[in-house]
């Protein structure tokens, strides 16, 4: 009899120890698929990341800038080959504008190159930029404005050097543009 119970004891702990160790295998295959799909999940949110930027347009008849903001996924095919400033300009350029402000940039204008080089941006335009360009003072710094707003909101760019047809002007309209121009605040409107 104690025999019996000596084997039926063993049996015991042995499919005890059998089922507990597999229950341990399930567990550590259920995590690792946990930790698979978290892995997955961080991958998507990597190429899903967003990419804010800002569009300062013109009020149509007040001179002042209103901002417009927009948002793209980093991984958008309109971003291939192109830098977030070059992609950022291209837009500006192409606004048609939204309710009452317009695109202050002049018809016709072609962004011929953009380049960074530390904070500064260089943007040089086509020769209808400046063409286009009203003779008045104010309507000429608030588009530049326009453009500098737009490019400096944006981290790791602080100032904008304008060039037309590869040639930095010393004035257009009265405005010097021989120098890079920082964040314009003095075209928004009272609060």
């Amino acid at each position: 009899m104690k025999k019996f119970i000596t084997i039926l004891l063993c049996m015991v702990l042995m499919v005890s120890v059998f089922a507990t160790g597999c229950k341990e295998k399930e567990s550590k295959e259920k995590n690792e698929k946990e930790k698979n799909t978290i892995s997955q999940e961080n991958d998507e949110q990597k190429e899903a990341k967003m990419i804010d930027y800002v569009l300062y347009l013109r009020h149509k008849e007040m001179p002042f800038l209103f901002d417009e903001a927009y948002s793209i996924k980093a991984n958008d095919e309109k971003l291939k080959d192109k830098t977030v400033e070059e992609f950022v300009m291209n837009e500006l350029m192409d606004c048609e504008g939204v309710g009452e402000n317009i695109n202050p940039i002049p018809k016709g204008t072609k962004l011929l190159s953009i380049e960074k080089n530390d904070k500064t941006v260089t943007i040089n335009l086509s020769k209808e930029f400046s063409e286009g360009l009203t003779s008045d003072h104010n309507d000429t710094l608030l588009t530049l404005a326009s453009i500098v707003n737009t490019m400096t909101i944006m981290p790791d760019n602080e100032k904008v050097q304008f060039m037309i047809e590869g040639e930095i002007l010393d004035k257009m309209n009265g405005v010097d543009t021989n120098k890079p121009f920082e964040y314009m605040d003095a075209f928004y409107p009272d609060k």
